[in-house]
C-alpha cells in the first residue's frame, strides 16, 4: 500500500505531549518535586565535573523526569582517559560503552561517543563524552525531542 512502518507511529512531539499529559494526571503531585530534586543533584554533579564543562540534557532538563529517571550530562573532551582518570582518582566506579554519533545532514556515522554511567550521591548519571564539537553537534542515537542543553548557570536559574 506504500505506507512505511514509521507512518503509523507517533512522532517525538506527539510522544512528548502524551508524556506530559500522563505525568500531569498520574504523577501531578509528586513528579514536579522529584524533577526539582534531580535538578539539584544535577547541579551538584555539574559542579563536581566543572573541569569538563558539562551540559545538562534529557528529561531532567525538560521537566519530564521522575524518581526513576537518570541525569544525563554531555561533555566534550578529545581524551576520554582524562575523565576515566578523574573517576579513578575520585574513587568512583563507572561503566562505559560506545555509541555512534549520526550526522543529521548526511545520515552517516561520525566519531564514536563514549558513554559513562556512574552513581553520584546514589543517583544514576549518564555522561556522554564527545571527542569534539562537531560530533557533539551531530545527532545522538537516542536524541530527545529538541535536544536542549543547559550549562550550570542555566540549571541553577531553573531552580531559583
Amino acid at each position: 500500500m506504500g505506507i512505511a512502518d514509521q507512518d503509523s507511529l507517533p512522532d517525538n512531539k506527539e510522544v512528548d505531549v502524551a508524556l506530559r499529559a500522563y505525568l500531569s494526571i498520574f504523577q501531578g503531585n509528586s513528579q514536579p518535586e522529584e524533577c526539582r530534586d534531580l535538578r539539584r543533584i544535577a547541579v551538584e554533579g555539574m559542579r563536581w565535573l566543572d573541569r569538563f564543562s558539562p551540559w545538562l540534557v534529557g528529561s531532567v532538563l525538560s521537566g519530564t523526569a521522575n524518581r526513576f529517571s537518570q541525569i544525563e550530562l554531555e561533555i566534550v573532551d578529545e581524551d576520554t582517559k582524562r575523565l576515566e582518570l578523574f573517576f579513578l582518582n575520585e574513587r568512583v566506579a563507572f561503566e562505559t560503552r560506545v555509541a555512534p554519533a549520526i550526522s543529521a545532514l548526511h545520515r552517516t556515522t561520525l566519531n564514536n561517543i563514549s558513554i559513562y554511567e556512574i552513581l553520584f550521591n546514589e543517583f544514576p548519571i549518564v555522561i556522554w563524552c564527545f571527542p569534539n564539537q562537531a560530533t557533539r553537534s551531530a545527532r545522538r542515537p537516542c536524541a530527545s525531542l529538541n535536544h536542549a542543553r543547559a550549562r550550570l548557570k542555566d540549571v541553577e536559574a531553573l531552580l531559583a
